[in-house]
């Protein structure tokens, strides 16, 4: 089977997203750039606890199916995009988490309100524009609401995390909706405090040590 390894990794990563609450149904989509350029990307319409690596689509950057029996996610432009103008991602989660999504609909940004808001999704987390799902107008809003951090909610829809590799796209994925969970509860109870700025250069600085220390942990 073409690509084993990279198929595996991210049917890994449809489960996790799963198990984490981070979507459901089959809502939600993940990819990996391989080392040659060509994207694994999760199929549209599928159960992911039913999914097996095989059904994983490989596509070239510019959506010319090269392996696979299934269509490739119908958020593939939005993928695509995002890899052509971020040279350092080589994985992308899509999520439709609850609190992420609350402030997808009222477009609330998140601030760095915690050390960990701010060490592994970057200065802010921006709302994106809206545009109609699996349109190329939507996957420029979402480059541009990425700019160069990690995470991005899309508006009326849902989030996106990326990273350097795919630990780091789910890791990201997963502080995004705890810092999104925080966020609204905080400013249910009362005043929301952020970080100093200064602090957040110091933070970001530190996160690479953090994740590769946690990723070496036996």
């Amino acid at each position: 089977m073409l690509y084993s390894e990279e198929r595996e990794i991210v049917l890994n990563a449809c489960r996790e997203m799963v198990s984490s609450n981070l979507t459901v149904g089959s809502w939600g989509n993940i990819s990996l750039r391989a080392k040659d350029g060509n994207i694994v990307i999760t199929p549209s319409g599928t159960n992911y606890n039913k999914s097996n690596a095989e059904d994983m689509v490989i596509t070239d950057i510019d959506g010319k199916v090269i392996d696979g029996k299934l269509k490739p996610s119908s958020e593939r432009l939005m993928h695509y995009e995002i890899y052509k103008n971020r040279a350092d991602v080589m994985a992308i989660v899509h999520t439709h988490s609850i609190y992420s999504s609350v402030l997808a609909v009222t477009g609330d940004g998140i601030p760095p309100v915690t050390e960990d808001t701010a060490m592994l999704l970057g200065n802010r987390v921006n709302v994106s524009r809206y545009a109609l799902t699996g349109t190329m107008e939507l996957a420029r809003y979402v480059v541009e609401g990425l700019e160069l951090n990690n995470a991005t909610i899309m508006k009326n829809h849902g989030a996106v995390s990326v990273g350097t590799d795919m630990e780091r796209a789910i890791i990201a994925s997963q502080v995004l909706e705890k810092s999104a969970r925080i966020f609204v509860t905080a400013k249910m109870i009362g005043e929301v405090n952020i970080l100093p700025p200064e602090d957040v250069i110091k933070l970001r600085g530190m996160s690479e040590g953090y994740l590769n220390q946690w990723k070496n942990w036996k």
